[in-house]
């Protein structure tokens, strides 16, 4: 990450930002700062950049030549400018919008940023409108000058650039991340001035430290900032996932929507007998893998013991690099008669069950990338949906598709290492195989493999080397991430 600061007091950035974290974290080559002092761009002798306003008044205003020709110095330089695009140039004033947790995320995924400092009275409004992209305050309150604000958002930043932290978890997993304020914190000694740390903490039970730690952020939130508390909106993911591609691609992204998701696995028969109802200010995520180019089909439609009031939902299409087709418009589809609202939408590559080449390793690092660009959006449509109420995005495919019959994939049995533990009986997520002769009935099995992967014995395979042969040979070539 390369932050670009304009200013007149470059010491007061230099100094700031080359302390502490952010300072090894320049040292080590992980941001990198430079400073522009404007006065080098003025044009007389006496390095002046400044003059009264127009029409009167208190104050000297910043001329819009010596400003400008500071921008192009570094402008001409970007990456930005490279690629033929404008580069991000971020304004520092009250008047901007207020940056927040959304915003940081936001500009970490950048390559490079431009700050400008304005001092003084502010600066020419001409140069303005030619330069800046945007106008942000830390805050309703006034400052000297930028200098301070362009730090505080350095150091923001800096903490989401991958290898700042010592530990990434400690600047992914933020409770301000879903609008609440930090747990308390504890170390030695175990009693000080008569007070005790919490016994939950001593006792090394990470679940319920882990509960205890989201009771506190709520109990002090509720407390201290009941308005950041009105924003907080409890994130669950619905997900099928026989053979856990689409759960972990599904896990992915919810980590970078929230630091504490509800898990609902709806592979187990009994979650999709139970009805579940969504408050307005919750999110769901649902998430399903594609088969044959549709949703699974199984006796309880997928998603159907949901049901939402106006709450907003993403989809997700996990696939095994071949297409998505018509998956994705499905489950719009399908929550949007159970009262959801889909807000966004997210086709990742995942492993393909039938092939070792197709999907190998996804979702890898540019992936997560991705997802995590499509995160940050998701966040930016919840928070204009508190001005303009959620919109409906539209989606590719056919939301109703006709039944597509697939062909069954040859399922192998030895009978000889089955130990009759039932597994693949009790966790077979259509019920297709018989508890009593433990075979399987082909017209009900949806061809999802889990029943191979759940048998610790090796008593269920299968052969799928043709339909493997026909995927390597059309489909081998990578696919992107899509989101919508």
């Amino acid at each position: 990450m390369e932050f670009h600061v304009l200013t007149l007091f470059p010491e007061m950035i230099q100094n700031t930002v080359n302390t502490s974290i952010t300072g090894r974290a320049v040292k080590s080559g992980k941001i990198r700062l430079h400073t522009v002092n404007i006065r080098d761009f003025s044009d007389n002798k006496h390095m002046r950049v400044d003059d009264y306003p127009y029409g009167g008044g208190a104050g000297m205003v910043m001329q819009a030549e010596p400003v400008w020709r500071a921008y192009e110095s570094v402008r001409v330089k970007t990456m930005a400018a490279q690629k033929g695009k404008r580069p991000r140039c971020i304004y520092l004033t009250p008047q901007g919008k207020v940056f927040n947790q959304t915003m940081v995320e936001e500009l970490a995924l950048e390559e490079e940023l431009i700050f400008l400092c304005g001092h003084y009275e502010g600066i020419d409004e001409r140069v303005l409108e030619e330069t800046v992209t945007d106008y942000v305050s830390i805050g309703d309150y006034v400052l000297t000058g930028g200098e301070l604000a362009a730090s505080v958002m350095i150091d923001a930043i800096s903490r989401f650039v991958p290898g700042v932290l010592s530990n990434e978890e400690s600047a992914q997993f933020e409770s301000m991340q879903d609008h609440l304020l930090e747990y308390p914190h504890y170390t030695r000694p175990e009693v000080w001035h008569g007070k005790e740390v919490p016994q939950v903490l001593l006792t090394g039970a990470h679940a319920k430290v882990e509960m205890w730690r989201r009771e506190q952020s709520i109990k002090r939130t509720k407390e201290r900032r009941p308005d950041l508390l009105e924003k907080n909106r409890p994130v669950t993911v619905a997900y099928f996932s026989p053979t856990d591609g689409t759960r972990k691609a599904a896990e992915a992204l919810a980590g970078f929507l929230t630091q504490s998701p509800v898990m609902l696995d709806l592979t187990r028969r009994k979650n999709r007998k139970q009805e579940i109802i969504f408050k307005e200010k919750e999110l769901l995520l649902a998430a399903a893998p594609v088969y044959g180019g549709q949703l699974p089909k199984v006796r309880e439609e997928l998603f159907s013991n949901l049901r939402g009031n106006g709450t907003p939902c993403i989809v997700m299409a996990a696939y095994g690099n071949r297409h998505y087709d018509d998956t994705l418009a499905q489950m719009k589809e399908i929550l949007r008669a159970r009262g959801f609202v889909c807000i966004g939408a997210i086709a990742p590559v995942i492993p393909h069950i039938f092939s070792e080449k197709l999907g190998a390793g996804r979702p890898d690092g540019k992936d997560l990338e991705i997802m995590k660009r499509f995160a940050v959006e998701i966040k930016k449509r919840i928070e204009r949906a508190g001005e303009d109420g959620f919109r409906e995005i539209s989606l590719p495919g056919n939301s109703k598709p006709g039944e597509k019959e697939l062909k069954p994939v040859k399922k192998l049995f030895y009978k000889e290492r089955c130990t009759n533990c039932q597994a693949c009986v009790q966790k077979c997520p259509v019920n297709a195989i018989s508890i009593g002769t433990l075979e399987i009935d082909e017209s009900v099995c949806i061809n999802c493999m889990r029943c191979s992967r759940v048998c610790r014995q090796n008593a269920r395979a299968f052969d799928a080397s043709q339909t493997a042969v026909y995927l390597e040979s059309n489909y081998l070539k990578p696919r992107e991430v899509e989101f919508f």
